[in-house]
């Protein structure tokens, strides 16, 4: 047996439905990034200096931009954190009776990248393919 049906405003509904698809893989390629940059965050919140556990308790995940094939995610400490540029890469004092004293880096970020990439890309091959059900 055959049904035939016809929906007025076709051209439409497929539009609407071709957008709802794109929205929801664009929903799903920025969850499975996000569960990647976790891996690299949890590693980076680890390996943070503690003097005080701000810098340590202030390392974030967020989607900086977004295509339909692409997704940035940036790993890093956030507004509390502010310094963390400061501890990883080292910087001069520039105040106080110590002018001029060089403060020696404490790379934390760079050594969590670079442990947890592999892993990372693996977690988010991993949650791509249970998305879809491969």
């Amino acid at each position: 047996m055959k049904v035939r049906m016809k929906v007025e405003g076709g051209d439409k509904l497929a539009r609407k439905l071709q957008m709802i698809a794109e929205e929801t893989a664009r929903n799903h390629m920025r969850e499975c990034a996000l569960a990647g940059a976790e891996v690299i965050r949890v590693e980076t919140e680890r390996l943070a200096p503690r003097d005080t556990g701000t810098l340590a308790g202030d390392i974030q995940k967020e989607v900086k931009k977004q295509t339909k094939s692409r997704v940035e995610v940036k790993v890093g400490p956030g507004k509390k954190g502010w310094y963390g540029h400061l501890v990883e890469d080292g910087h001069v004092i520039a105040t106080g009776e110590r002018k001029g004293e060089m403060v020696p880096p404490h790379p934390f970020l760079r050594p969590a990248f670079d442990a947890k990439i592999e892993e990372a890309q693996t977690t988010f091959e991993n949650e791509l393919r249970r998305g879809l059900g491969l």
